[in-house]
């Protein structure tokens, strides 16, 4: 029965607080407390959970635990109350999902890493095709029929079919990856294409200079049939009208000049702006202050209070400062170093959760990481711990026990 739940818990932190699993509906209020809900989940597990971490986590716990504390105090000190602004609480705690994922994930039992991918591509099955919104869309930044986080979901299978085409050549797994690829750019949100990208070459690289694949690294198979296939797609891709095909290149050259395209060149001076105001309050950031100032470029879901800024970077910058930014990098980067450090062959989940989470700080330069990012961070860790299945094995091998404690079961 435990296990149950924590298999239940761990569905709702990786997939419960994303629009996806709503229908799409980014504004379902069923969501809305479910995140919230979940922030304050994080926030305690940091005590409950505390004892059965690993020694990194539990050294991230503090500033984490005490960050929260200080901003409940600060509430109480300015405005009488502990709670002037969730809002303002929740999005700093976020980052604590990592640790609750983590626990869960051990307690959890044996889940095949290759559920979570199928899971994502039945979701967007049943919302893009099932519930018909793919069809309103245009090839067009303004018909976009998904939000950047959600496509982000997508980098997971993604890259799961590729590692399992490094490993077993099949050409199966390689076309699948390619498919998968192919619905990300349709669906045209740039930054989650550039992340796809950008991680693709990461696993690319580890794959080449480890031994994780037992037949070897096929670079000229690969190549021949990359160039094959695009040979192939040419002809379909002249199929598509003329004026969708125009709208469709446009939107995706933003990649490389944000100035030129419009909702890039806004994020570009919605960044500037914040990014100005930092220097006032380089340490701590505006917290409170800043959730009064409003949204000053004007967003319709805050006319009055609170800001939402696109890029994780200089929301951490302007709202909780050098110290909120650091803890956000730490724990990423944490978690990057146990996945692939002391490691001279990594399994299919180290490599995928590698590649997916270090292209999240690539994302996070036009967007904020979403919640369930953190999720997948602490089964970053979990994964991350274990040694690769024994035909990858090498005898010389060894984990980072001078950095994590083993837990206690």
């Amino acid at each position: 029965m435990m296990i149950w739940l924590f298999r239940f818990a761990l569905f709702m932190i990786l997939f419960g607080l994303s629009p996806l699993t709503y229908g799409g509906d980014s504004l379902n209020p069923i969501l809305d407390k479910v995140t919230s809900g979940m922030a304050l989940v994080g926030l305690v597990s940091l005590v409950i959970c505390y004892f059965d971490m690993p020694r990194f986590y539990k050294v991230m716990s503090w500033p984490i635990f005490i960050g929260a504390l200080l901003l409940f105090l600060e509430s109480k000190y300015e405005y009488g109350e502990y709670v002037y602004s969730y809002f303002v609480i929740k999005r700093f705690t976020y980052c604590a999902l990592t640790i609750t994922a983590y626990y869960a994930a051990v307690r959890a039992g044996h889940i095949r890493f290759e559920y979570i991918g199928y899971l994502v591509l039945i979701l967007f099955f049943v919302n893009q095709i099932l519930l018909g919104q793919i069809y309103a869309y245009s090839f067009s930044s303004e018909s976009r029929t998904t939000t950047a986080p959600e496509s982000l979901y997508l980098v997971v299978p993604f890259l799961y079919f590729l590692v399992q085409y490094y490993k077993e050549h099949k050409l199966i797994h390689l076309f699948a990856s390619l498919a998968v690829f192919l619905f990300i750019v349709i669906l045209l949100h740039r930054s989650v294409i550039s992340t796809a990208v950008f991680s693709a070459g990461l696993v690319t690289g580890l794959m080449m200079i480890s031994r994780s694949s037992v037949n070897g690294f096929p670079i000229a198979r690969t190549f021949m049939l990359f160039i094959m296939l695009i040979s192939l797609s040419t002809p379909l891709v002249g199929m598509l009208p003329e004026h969708k095909f125009d709208d469709f290149m446009e939107s995706i050259s933003g990649i490389l000049d944000p100035k030129e395209d419009n909702t890039g060149s806004w994020r570009l001076e919605q960044s500037q702006h914040y990014m100005a105001l930092v220097p006032e309050r380089p340490i701590l950031g505006w917290r409170y202050e800043g959730y009064d100032r409003g949204e000053v470029m004007r967003h319709e879901d805050f006319p009055d209070k609170g800001t939402i800024i696109h890029s994780q970077y200089v929301d951490q910058l302007y709202n909780y400062g050098a110290v909120g930014l650091a803890i956000n990098l730490l724990l990423i980067l944490g978690t990057l170093y146990v996945l692939y450090s002391g490691k001279r062959s990594y399994s299919i989940e180290q490599l995928v959760l590698f590649g997916f989470l270090a292209g999240g700080l690539v994302y996070g330069i036009s967007y904020q990481l979403p919640v369930y990012y953190w999720g997948l961070l602490g089964l970053g860790m979990f994964y991350g711990r274990q040694r690769p299945t024994p035909q990858f094995t090498m005898p010389e091998e060894h984990e980072e026990e001078h950095l994590l404690e083993p837990i206690h079961q």
